[in-house]
């Protein structure tokens, strides 16, 4: 073999194949389907010769057989699981409201509303409609996209948060999950099926929720109100944002300016987060002298409600089974594996929620993780050779090897790439990772005993200088360069060529890594030619 052959590895990447061919056969590309029946037919067909037939080359494949056969049943398991899921959605009873007709709409906020220059957007769940002549109680949420001109008052929408009715007229449209252009997963991961079209002046009114919240809202607002009472309003935004992920307290030039300098992951709940919390838990239980095993399952119970509060965001469920995976491996004495441990939390993400391989969250936290892993071993022994120093080449590494394996994405998505955002992350990253762990700790100590409130408001030059170095780098011109959709093949290659170039493929002459590499690196000169083919 000229590959570590890992299991577990390669069950996940087989589910995600199979999810990705299930997709494609739903859209009518039913070649995948036959692709799959041939490789599958072909590995019973040489697992039956290798006992009927004496001949080397059916030897050769047959120590081949079990990474076929695991990657075979994964793919199929995939391939179930995603129709599965998709037919709960076809059993849903979705109403067909009438486009041009206008519609009076009261519903439960599920969180507060997100103001921009000319619009606001929020969801809303409970929800009752009337017109036409009926009247219907919803049993999935709507999106809302409220316009607005620059000049209006919104006070009351601006204090308006989770729990609180809101009334308004406006049109409805049906919001699918499946359809013809394929998953729309901020209808799945927001549990909407509808979207509302309106505007400031048909809003009729906001009211205050009594008891509308469960514990987790509870939890969230208190999370929220401890912030914005011991923060000034911008960098309580900031703060929050980075806490649970939720923007709407965050000014928009904030988010701008994260955006065109290639830190925006920060103002998501990412493996950064969770990992460090992590690391401060597992530090305070050592302090208290807590056994090593009581001390995981502590953990473990916190990241589970760390999560429940973030929403279950994709990259901080995969940060939060990792760290617990190897909390457990040093609890116990083993040796942790990153490769084993990712693909893993990888394969119960895929099989709880098959429709996570088209979330963009899933997909920028395990290409930015298996970059790392990966790519950043050799990056650092470069950057070691350079003699820059093991803080600057750590740093560095994981910078550049992330970047590169997420950047395919992020031009595909976004329509741009940062030019500073190397630059800008190895600034910015190390910065905030300290202040995320100053700001942890005085958020706990804040919630538990109030009077300690000023302990955050210690923690806002931290803040404060992170918006001063990202607004001042987002000023430089070049700072942002608009890019083209690439092919999805060079994404694949992407990966493919990360893989390659590890120490992952074993390869013991110098002449195999020579026209191994050679042929990789002209795979993805052809494979990036044909975005513009």
């Amino acid at each position: 073999m000229f590959s570590h052959f890992r299991p577990i590895f390669v069950v996940f990447l087989g589910l995600m194949l199979g999810v990705w061919f299930a997709e494609l056969f739903r859209e009518g590309q039913k070649i995948y389907f036959i692709v799959l029946m041939i490789v599958l037919g072909t590995v019973f067909v040489v697992s039956l010769l290798k006992f009927l037939v004496k001949s080397k080359f059916l030897d050769r494949l047959w120590s081949y057989n079990k990474f076929f056969v695991i990657t075979t049943v994964s793919v199929l398991i995939g391939f179930g699981g995603f129709f599965l899921q998709a037919q709960k959605f076809n059993d849903e009873n979705n109403i067909n409201f009438g486009p041009q007709a206008s519609y009076t709409v009261n519903g439960r906020l599920k969180n507060s509303p997100v103001v921009y220059e000319t619009y606001a957007t929020f969801f809303i769940d409970d929800v009752y409609v009337v017109g036409d002549g009926k009247a219907y109680k919803l049993e999935k949420g709507i999106y809302v996209k409220m316009q607005r001109d620059p000049s209006d008052n919104l006070t009351t929408l601006n204090n308006s948060e989770t729990g609180d009715r809101v009334s308004f007229v406006g049109k409805i449209s049906k919001s699918e999950v499946l359809s013809n252009r394929g998953v729309f997963m901020f209808a799945y991961k927001n549990d909407i099926r509808y979207i509302a079209h309106t505007n400031t002046e048909k809003l009729i009114n906001i009211t205050k929720g009594e008891n509308s919240t469960d514990l987790i809202e509870d939890v969230r607002l208190y999370i929220k109100h401890t912030i914005f009472n011991n923060m000034d309003e911008r960098n309580a935004g900031l703060s929050y944002a980075v806490f649970v992920g939720d923007l709407s307290g965050l000014d928009f030039d904030i988010i701008s300016n994260f955006q065109s300098t290639g830190v925006a992951h920060l103002l998501a709940v990412s493996g950064i987060n969770t990992s460090l919390m992590a690391i401060v838990l597992v530090w305070i239980f050592n302090r208290l002298r807590i056994k090593p095993k009581y001390s995981v399952l502590i953990v473990t119970i916190m990241l589970i409600l760390y999560c429940m509060i973030c929403d279950y965001c994709a990259s901080c469920l995969r940060a939060a089974l990792m760290s617990v995976f190897l909390l457990i491996c040093q609890a116990f004495g083993k040796q942790g594996d990153s490769v084993n441990s990712i693909s893993l939390s990888g394969i119960i993400l895929l099989l709880a929620c098959p429709m996570f391989v088209f979330d963009l969250s899933f997909l920028l936290s395990y290409a930015c993780m298996f970059g790392i892993i990966f790519l950043g071993p050799i990056f650092y022994d470069f950057f070691i050779k350079c003699k820059l120093g093991s803080f600057i080449s750590l740093n560095l590494s994981v910078t550049l090897a992330s970047t590169i394996t997420t950047l395919v994405l992020c031009i595909n998505t976004f329509g741009y790439v940062s030019i500073v955002g190397l630059l800008t992350n190895l600034i910015v990253c190390p910065v905030m990772e300290y202040i995320y762990i100053a700001s942890f700790v005085a958020l706990i100590i804040s919630m538990i005993m109030p009077f300690m409130g000023f302990t955050l408001w210690l923690c806002q030059w931290g803040l404060w200088l992170v918006d001063v170095i990202t607004k001042y780098i987002a000023s430089i011109s070049f700072s942002v360069v608009y890019v083209d959709k690439l092919s999805k093949l060079f994404l694949i290659w992407t990966f493919v060529g990360s893989y390659v170039y590890s120490r992952f493929l074993m390869l013991k002459t110098t002449k195999q890594r020579a026209i191994t590499y050679s042929l990789v690196a002209l795979l993805g000169v052809g494979t990036f030619c044909l975005t513009f083919i």
